[in-house]
C-alpha cells in the first residue's frame, strides 16, 4: 500500500469517527485541516502504522456507506437517501462485502428486484422503475472506483432494460375544471392555481414565502430543486386572485406561502400537497391519476399545443438539460397535429 492511500484511509476512518460526535459543517472543515496536514506528513515507514483492524461483512459495508454520507457533499441528502436505501436492498440479497461485488451479483439483484412485487400484485415493475434502481446503485460504485475502495464498477456491464415511452400524462381541460370544482377551501384552489400557473416542482413550491412574490407582475424567484439554479416562475391573474384571497383568511405568523389549516400552523410539505389534491380528486370520484407533478406536464403541453419553442418551454420548466425537454416535449401530439391538419384544409 503506498504513502498516499494510507494517509486517504487514516483521513477516512478519522472522519466517519467523528461524525458521531460533530455536525456536516464541522466534519467539511476536519477534512480540510486532515489534508493540508497530511500533505506536510511523510510516512517513512508504513509498518510503523497500527495494524488495519479486521471488520465483519456488516461492519466493513456500513463503515463505507457512512463514508459515502459524509464524503458525498455534491448532492441532496434525498439523493443520497436513494443511494443508500438502493445499497442497502442489494445488501439484504446479495450478503457480502460492497468491496466484492461483481456483475453478477449487480444482475442477479436487479432481476430481484424486477420481479419483487409480482407474487402478490401480478405485476412486475417497469423497466424504468429498475433502471432508476441501476443508476443509484451505479451511482454508488462509481463513487467507490474514484475514492479507491475498488477498481472496476461492476454496475456498467449491466445494460439498462429497454423502455417503452408512454404518452405524457397531463390534464385535459375538461379534467382541471374538475378539479376546481371538487375545491372546498380557499387553499385548495390556490394551491391548484399556483401548481397550474407556475409549473413547479412540488418540492419547488414547498419553501416559498409570502415575501417572494412580486404581486404586480406576479414573478416568484425559486431554486430550481434539480438544476440547482435560480430561476423565476410566474403567477397569472386567477393565480394571483385565488391565492391573495386564501392569504387574507389565514390567521396564523406562518411566512409560509402554505401553511396547515390547524395547529401549530407548519408549512405545507411535499408529502401535505400531494395528499391535498388526492382529496380533491377523490371527492370527486376522478378516474384518472391525479398528482402534483402532472401540473407541470400540462403547463409544458399547453405552451407546446401553442406553439411554443422547445427552448422557451425549458426555460419555463427549469431543465438544466435541453435533452430532457426535448425527449418530452419535441414530439408532435395528436392535439397539435389536428391543428395543423384543420390549418392546412
Amino acid at each position: 500500500m503506498n504513502e498516499q492511500n494510507i494517509k486517504i484511509k487514516v483521513k477516512d476512518r478519522i472522519l466517519v469517527e467523528m461524525s458521531k460526535h460533530v455536525g456536516k459543517e464541522q466534519l467539511i472543515y476536519l477534512e480540510e485541516v486532515l489534508d493540508s496536514e497530511f500533505v506536510k506528513l511523510n510516512i517513512s515507514q508504513v509498518a510503523t502504522l497500527p495494524a488495519e483492524i479486521k471488520r465483519s461483512v456488516d461492519e466493513q459495508n456500513k463503515y463505507i456507506m457512512q463514508l459515502f454520507i459524509i464524503k458525498k457533499n455534491n448532492i441532496k441528502d434525498t439523493t443520497k437517501r436513494s443511494y443508500i436505501s438502493a445499497i442497502r436492498n442489494l445488501l439484504l440479497q446479495v450478503d457480502k462485502p460492497l468491496t466484492e461485488m461483481t456483475d453478477l451479483d449487480i444482475g442477479y439483484y436487479l432481476r430481484w428486484y424486477e420481479r419483487r412485487n409480482e407474487s402478490t400484485t401480478g405485476y412486475r415493475n417497469q423497466a424504468s422503475t429498475v433502471n432508476n434502481e441501476r443508476r443509484f446503485l451505479a451511482a454508488f460504485f462509481s463513487w467507490m472506483r474514484k475514492n479507491k475502495l475498488i477498481l472496476d464498477n461492476p454496475v456498467e456491464s449491466i445494460e439498462p432494460l429497454k423502455e417503452i415511452r408512454k404518452p405524457i400524462d397531463y390534464f385535459k381541460p375538461e379534467e382541471l375544471e374538475i378539479l376546481r370544482e371538487g375545491c372546498k377551501t380557499d387553499r385548495d384552489r390556490a394551491l391548484l392555481e399556483v401548481l397550474r400557473s407556475t409549473g413547479c416542482r412540488v418540492g419547488e413550491v414547498v419553501p416559498i414565502n409570502q415575501v417572494d412574490i412580486d404581486w404586480a407582475t406576479g414573478d416568484i424567484l425559486i431554486l430550481g430543486e434539480k438544476s440547482g439554479r435560480y430561476r423565476t416562475v410566474y403567477l397569472n391573474e386567477a393565480a394571483r386572485y385565488y391565492l391573495k384571497k386564501y392569504l387574507s383568511g389565514r390567521h396564523d405568523n406562518n411566512p409560509a406561502l402554505f401553511a396547515w389549516e390547524k395547529q401549530p400552523y407548519g408549512r405545507l410539505s411535499t408529502c401535505g400537497i400531494r395528499t391535498e389534491l388526492k382529496t380533491i380528486a377523490n371527492r370527486m370520484d376522478m378516474k384518472c391519476r391525479v398528482y402534483p407533478h402532472k401540473m407541470r406536464k400540462t403547463l409544458g403541453m399547453e405552451l407546446k399545443n401553442r406553439g411554443a419553442d422547445i427552448g422557451i418551454i425549458q426555460e419555463v420548466l427549469g431543465h438544466a438539460d435541453p435533452a430532457v425537454t426535448g425527449q418530452y416535449y419535441a414530439q408532435s401530439t395528436a392535439d397539435t397535429l389536428r391543428s395543423v391538419r384543420k390549418r392546412i384544409a
